[in-house]
């Protein structure tokens, strides 16, 4: 399925110019059918000279036609490109050359087979043709064939109906183009959206993830120190210990992050904070409500933002996780009681704090926090949605 859009994309291309060169290529067929007609009816001043010449000027041309649709196409899906003079020069001597030997041998199918070599040179172009020139270049050519019937010859009229066939062909041809090439403009950005997302997506797990982590290990790595430097050997050595554990869970972590594997679960991230806390000596209070299992996961991140800088940002000894479950909305608090100066600034400013900020307000939340002495409160809330009455 990966390869299917640009598989198709080409072959539907390939199918879409190839039909309007086997079409353009039809002109030489019939232009070789009717002299050959007209041979057989014994038209004056005609030689075998002159039928080879004017079967070659019409193999000529139609490879100009055919060259001409292939830039045209070209344009359509690549964008402009420039087309030499001397092309074009060529291109109309070959079709006035064609045109002039025709109208010499005056046989009476000459009408038909001009109108038709005028819509094959124009087909030839109209992949480039806007509809609304299209329309008024099919205008005036019908006024010209009329007028023509009605002087000359009613072959013109039949004429006209093959010019607009293969006139109206060859553009429908390059409209079919162009959606493809908006299609596949569209496939190109949702390819480049969703590396975008994903990107974005691992990245912001990782800094939830790593944050806390390595919020710990910066703490217990401290402490380890500390009883080092006391002598007490033993109890450091039971913390690089556990720092090691908490490294190889980290990696794990890694692995689900980037196989997307990893979903913030409420119970989950309340153990976790707990845990994380309680091995940093800070105590850990949990009361509320239970969360709606819908808004569970983006409070359970807020949950580990906000510990990660508890542990970053404050000395605190006792922690409060506190739910709410109202009407209108439901309310996560958590306080602690180590607010610094500095603290208060870092925490609320943080890039952690930010990004939590624009998940809650992309879903109609908000965060908001204060500073009470040596208290710092951090608030989200989310807004439930409410009943429609019968």
């Amino acid at each position: 399925m990966q390869n299917w859009p640009v598989t198709n994309a080409r072959r539907f291309e390939v199918y879409v110019r190839w039909s309007l060169y086997v079409l353009l290529l039809a002109v030489p067929l019939q232009y070789a059918a009717m002299l050959v007609g007209g041979s057989a009816g014994g038209a004056q001043g005609r030689t075998l000279v002159h039928l080879v010449t004017l079967v070659g000027l019409a193999l000529i041309l139609t490879a100009f036609n055919v060259l001409a649709a292939r830039w045209s196409f070209d344009r359509v899906m690549q964008g402009p490109a420039p087309v030499p003079r001397k092309f074009v020069v060529c291109w109309a001597i070959s079709c006035l050359a064609l045109a002039a030997g025709t109208v010499a041998l005056l046989i009476p199918e000459t009408a038909i087979f001009l109108w038709y070599l005028v819509g094959c040179v124009i087909g030839a172009a109209s992949p480039l043709i806007s509809a609304r020139r299209t329309v008024i270049i099919s205008l005036v050519l019908t006024v010209v064939a009329l007028a023509l019937a009605l002087a000359v010859t009613p072959g013109a009229l039949v004429g006209l109906a093959f010019s607009l066939i293969v006139i109206w062909t060859a553009w429908s041809m390059g409209w079919m183009l162009r959606v493809l090439r908006e299609l596949q403009r569209a496939h190109e950005v949702e390819t480049q959206l969703g590396l975008a997302e994903e990107r974005l997506r691992i990245s912001r797990d990782l800094h939830d993830v790593f944050g806390r982590t390595l919020a710990t290990i910066s703490v217990k790595s401290e402490l380890a120190a500390e009883l080092s430097r006391r002598g007490l050997h033993e109890r450091a050595a039971d913390e690089m210990a556990q720092i090691r554990q908490i490294a190889n869970t980290a990696g794990a972590e890694v692995r689900r992050v980037v196989r997307g594997e990893r979903q913030a679960g409420w119970s989950d991230e309340i153990e976790g904070a707990r845990a994380l806390l309680a091995s940093a000596g800070i105590r850990c209070v949990v009361a509320g409500e239970d969360v709606p299992e819908k808004y569970a996961e983006t409070l359970a991140w807020v949950i580990r933002e906000g510990v990660t800088n508890v542990l970053r940002h404050s000395r605190a000894t006792q922690v409060s996780i506190t739910t709410a479950v109202e009407p209108d909305e439901v309310a996560l608090t958590l306080t602690n009681d180590g607010a610094r100066g500095t603290g208060a600034a870092g925490e609320s400013t943080g890039t952690g704090l930010v990004a939590m900020a624009d998940r809650l307000r992309g879903v109609g939340g908000r965060i908001e926090h204060q500073q009470d002495g040596d208290w710092f409160v951090l608030t989200a809330s989310m807004p439930l949605p409410q009943e429609v009455p019968a």
